[in-house]
């Protein structure tokens, strides 16, 4: 064996750090003095199952809208009422544009400039420029409107091969020696294990989206504190083994983290996160919620840099569209906004940027359930105080069936922006360097915008 035990496990079972950690004790120390004004945070939200961004971003515009409610009309069962959307104007070209219904604070924040949408980004391998090069098969990443492929895809693609890292774990391999004193790893999960947050060599946190977790059989009485101590020294190195010291060494390291992060995760909430998350109870929220707990003591922590990954899922709406993507986006509005809240409370909007992601967008033709099945590229947000808001960046398809932008023949827009683009744009913005982007993204060398501005 001619690779050190803790890069071969990671490499045979990148996600083995993540599964142990999952399930390990509580976090949090009291939040303490905030660390110095170079902190910086990323924080994704996957939409899982495919979010119909063609009712999330809608053109107004006469000719466009046109186009939308030729396909889809409140009566169709798939569309909405432009008198019901939150209208907002993209500040560069001055075009119209309405948000979903359900989206009213995030309007507000796109109003104040915070918040950006990127329009129709997908996951591309290369550019392609039209129809008959999709046919062709260039530049087209595989397993197209595949869930659990394309799930990986935006969370770490790589060019013909297996992915077993994700883009945010590939920058904190970058940007270890920024984080030289941390005392949890710099990819936190708030929603179980996701390559997301796993790199070549940074091996992730994962916390659960309430409260803490503990060992079975870990507790204050004298019993648990002798069990919990023994485990702790069986963990020492020193077998001879590589594959068991690795991973003893990768499950000291969850202890360890888990015994400085504990009193952040069950103490009292601070006031600026309890008056942003009141009375917000859903799943996204309550993530949203640890992951402020953690930025809020990363002087504690001893972080300048964290990458957060949560999560939402429903969206893979092939039936009643109409209601329950209205269900999801008001758990989206509601939990974004207040997560976006806590930051402008506590000083540090500028400091942490939040995006989305989702496998695929939808088509735009309904199906025989009022839903809509799997298509391509779709549209996102993203949100902070150091983003530059108010805008609509990207190309936005042209909305018709077996059109320019079809793949298909149901409304499958092609893809103008790629995933590599949009993360590039966010890693640099982070700290990861020119010359490291190639390694976080393997694909951006095919692209000659490696920068999309938004932030």
């Amino acid at each position: 064996m001619n690779t050190d035990r803790r890069r071969f496990l990671k490499n045979t079972g990148a996600m083995t750090a993540a599964g142990l950690m999952g399930n390990l004790g509580t976090w949090g120390v009291r939040s303490a003095q905030a660390a110095g004004s170079d902190f910086k945070a990323l924080v994704g939200v996957f939409l899982f199952g495919g979010n119909d961004s063609n009712n999330m971003v809608i053109p107004t515009d006469a000719t466009r809208w046109g186009q939308y409610a030729a396909v889809r009309t409140a009566a169709s069962g798939i569309g909405l009422d432009q008198a019901t959307l939150q209208p907002i104007t993209d500040a560069s070209t001055g075009n119209p544009y309405g948000l979903h219904p359900n989206l009213p604070d995030l309007k507000s924040i796109y109003d104040n400039g915070r918040m950006a949408v990127i329009a129709n980004a997908g996951t591309l391998l290369a550019p392609i420029p039209d129809i008959t090069t999709y046919k062709s098969g260039m530049g087209r990443p595989p397993n197209l409107f595949s869930h659990s492929d394309q799930q990986v895809a935006w969370m770490g693609q790589m060019p013909n091969a297996v992915v077993r890292t994700g883009w945010a774990g590939r920058a904190a391999d970058r940007l270890e020696g920024v984080n030289a004193t941390a005392q949890i790893p710099t990819t936190v999960s708030v929603s179980g294990n996701q390559i997301f947050a796993v790199g070549n060599d940074a091996v992730p946190f994962v916390i659960p989206g309430n409260g803490g977790v503990s060992l079975q059989g870990q507790g204050s009485s004298g019993l648990g504190l002798a069990r919990y101590n023994a485990l702790k020294a069986l963990l020492a190195p020193g077998s001879g083994n590589k594959v068991q010291d690795g991973a003893a060494s990768i499950l000291s390291g969850a202890i360890a983290a888990n015994e400085v992060a504990n009193p952040i995760l069950t103490a009292s909430l601070p006031p600026a996160i309890a008056t942003a998350f009141n009375g917000l109870n859903t799943g996204l929220a309550q993530q949203l919620k640890q992951v402020a707990r953690l930025i809020d003591a990363r002087g504690a922590l001893g972080l300048t840099r964290q990458f957060f990954f949560v999560s939402i899922g429903g969206f893979d709406t092939h039936s009643n569209l109409i209601t329950a993507q209205g269900n999801l986006m008001t758990q989206v509005n509601d939990a974004v906004s207040a997560f976006y809240d806590y930051t402008v409370a506590a000083g540090i909007a500028s400091n942490v940027t939040t995006f989305t992601m989702s496998d695929f967008n939808r088509t735009f033709i309904g199906n025989a359930n009022v839903g809509t099945d799997h298509a391509y590229g779709g549209h996102h947000f993203v949100l902070g105080g150091a983003v530059k808001g108010g805008r609509v960046y990207g190309t936005f398809p042209e909305l018709a069936v077996k059109g320019p932008s079809d793949v298909s023949s149901n409304g499958a827009w092609l893809p103008t922006t790629s995933v590599d683009q949009v993360g590039a744009t966010l890693a640099t913005w982070f700290g990861v360097s020119s010359g490291d982007l190639n390694y976080v993204f393997p694909n951006l060398a095919n692209f000659t915008t490696k920068n999309l501005g938004f932030v």
